[in-house]
């Protein structure tokens, strides 16, 4: 099989979450790691080309890059790292193989519409709740079908580094820096679940909702809203804490309050599934995404965006500790089966690149 080089920007997210993939894979040895897309135009010789999150800063997209690099290549598969089912970087498609996402709008025709603040959420409370941004940004549609057919599901953060620890990512991410992301590997936890999470957790706390806040209107509303919500309900656990208060709380917690933030994906989603918390989340049905914890009623507690029925939701499974077991023990079963699954997923990703 061909050798791949894999062109990325190089920080927390992509050493801990969206590169592990690659760096644990069987065949990791076949890719050639570089954050350099000079190297790429000048010296790779290799044919096939992965670029992983790619363009976040500065925000905008080199359209020259694109078609140097597409002139060069053989194969070109862009790996957007959103955490959520908007791709604000679209106009990338006419210069690439395949696009893979985090996450994927089930109706692929709203990619070919302009949404405000860039995700579905942002652009539900702009049109409901006149939310506005300082400085409103109109990023590029696509409603070409051939362009929309390259579109690929890759994998979310659930694959990655857990429990979070500050100190130890950052030291690892400067290794990287200095040395590229293979670098990272010695800082890595094992990615197991505990044999029991569910039985593990003492649930000391009612509901963790320790919410931080975002700077744009238009993506923090969400957030204020449920915070609105839950006012002074002694039965949420709210404010900032340090991380290793944070993680001690969750590890403890019958329920996990996880609401959208950049994305509709949080960490917190996966840290509540692998704490044995239930997790209760806003409506997930318009996506598709892997691993998939998000199945109503089954592997998570769904509410919906307004967050009328969200304190109604959790006293619900408050009060009933038989159905808050079931879908906790249910949503980590299901979450190690995925995970059980990653090699060949990568794999086959793999296969479809080179091929």
């Amino acid at each position: 099989m061909s050798r791949i080089t894999v062109l990325t920007h190089i920080d927390r997210l992509s050493c801990f979450y969206s590169l592990r993939p690659f760096l644990l894979h069987g065949g990791s040895r076949r890719f050639d790691f570089t954050a350099s897309p000079d190297y790429c135009l000048r010296r790779d010789r290799n044919q096939v080309l992965v670029m992983v999150r790619q363009f976040l800063k500065p925000d905008r997209v080199d359209l020259e890059l694109m078609a140097r690099l597409r002139d060069k290549y053989r194969t070109i598969a862009f790996f957007h790292d959103d955490a959520g089912g908007g791709i604000p970087r679209l106009e990338v498609l006419p210069y690439v193989d395949l696009f893979y996402n985090k996450a994927l709008f089930r109706d692929r025709s709203l990619y070919g519409q302009h949404l405000y603040g860039k995700e579905l959420y942002s652009d539900y409370y702009h049109r409901r709740y006149g939310v506005a941004d300082p400085d409103p940004r109109e990023r590029a549609v696509a409603d070409d079908p051939r362009q929309l057919a390259k579109l690929r599901l890759s994998w979310n953060i659930g694959i990655g580094d857990y429990p979070r620890h500050k100190w130890r990512q950052r030291a690892g991410t400067a290794a990287a820096l200095l040395g590229g992301p293979r670098w990272a590997r010695p800082f890595y936890l094992s990615s197991r679940l505990a044999s029991d999470p569910v039985g593990a957790n003492q649930g000391r706390y009612p509901v963790h909702a320790r919410l931080g806040l975002m700077e744009k209107p238009s993506i923090a509303y969400h957030r204020r809203l449920i915070l609105d919500r839950i006012g002074a309900d002694p039965r949420f656990l709210v404010g900032p804490v340090p991380q290793p208060q944070y993680n001690r709380e969750v590890a403890h917690s019958r329920i996990v309050l996880s609401p959208f933030g950049w994305g509709e994906l949080c960490m917190r989603d996966f840290e509540a599934v692998r704490a044995g918390a239930l997790l209760l989340k806003p409506d997930m049905s318009h996506l598709e995404t892997w691993p998939n914890v998000f199945l109503p009623g089954e592997t998570y507690a769904p509410f919906d965006w307004d967050a009328e029925k969200l304190i109604e939701t959790a006293a619900r499974y408050l009060d009933d500790e038989t159905a808050r077991l079931r879908i906790a023990r249910a949503a980590t079963d299901h979450y190690r089966e995925q995970l059980a699954e990653l090699p060949r997923r990568i794999e086959k990703i793999l296969e479809e690149i080179d091929g």
